[in-house]
């Protein structure tokens, strides 16, 4: 009976430790949010000094209808048989609805994929939080360009600061 024992839990063990080897993020790229560079649809949020996660600055997104918000557009980055983490902090005024994010992956040949942070969200009112979206990327799967998107599937205002961009 030992035995087994010993050696259910030499597998518990080596599987724990192959799962944490597994969840080490790698950052693609970061996003402080100190201004509007790069943003693409600049036309649609707003820079506040004010309200920010980190002290330096955040996107408000002041919204009387559901919109969906192009954040950034990322090419160049050479990833593929991986997960891509896009996380950012985020906070809500009277949002009726909910807000998440929305990844899209952008393939030579294939087309767009989306992702969206559907089981992350924020709602009502709420201060700072983090969410995020996932998106699984196959062998030989290399996205040309990831786009980097914001959701408010309601009415209210939201602010988002440091985005992240990973992989695991």
């Amino acid at each position: 009976m030992s035995k087994y024992v010993l050696l259910s839990l030499s597998l518990l063990s080596s599987l724990l430790i192959s799962c944490n080897v597994q969840t080490e993020k790698s950052e693609l790229k970061y996003f402080s949010v100190d201004d509007l560079n790069g943003i693409v649809s600049v036309s649609e949020v707003q820079l506040d000094k004010k309200i920010s996660d980190d002290g330096n600055g955040s996107i408000k997104i002041e919204t009387s209808k559901p919109i969906a918000v192009q954040l950034y557009t990322i090419d160049n980055i050479e990833v593929d048989n991986t997960q891509i983490v896009y996380e950012a902090n985020v906070k809500s005024e009277g949002i009726s609805g909910q807000a998440y994010l929305e990844m899209w992956c952008v393939f030579k040949d294939k087309g767009e994929f989306f992702s969206r942070g559907f089981d992350s969200v924020i709602s009502g009112t709420s201060d700072w939080k983090t969410i995020r979206t996932v998106f699984d990327l196959g062998k030989g799967e290399i996205p040309v360009q990831i786009k980097l998107n914001v959701v408010v599937n309601g009415v209210g205002t939201l602010w988002i600061d440091d985005i992240h961009l990973s992989k695991i």
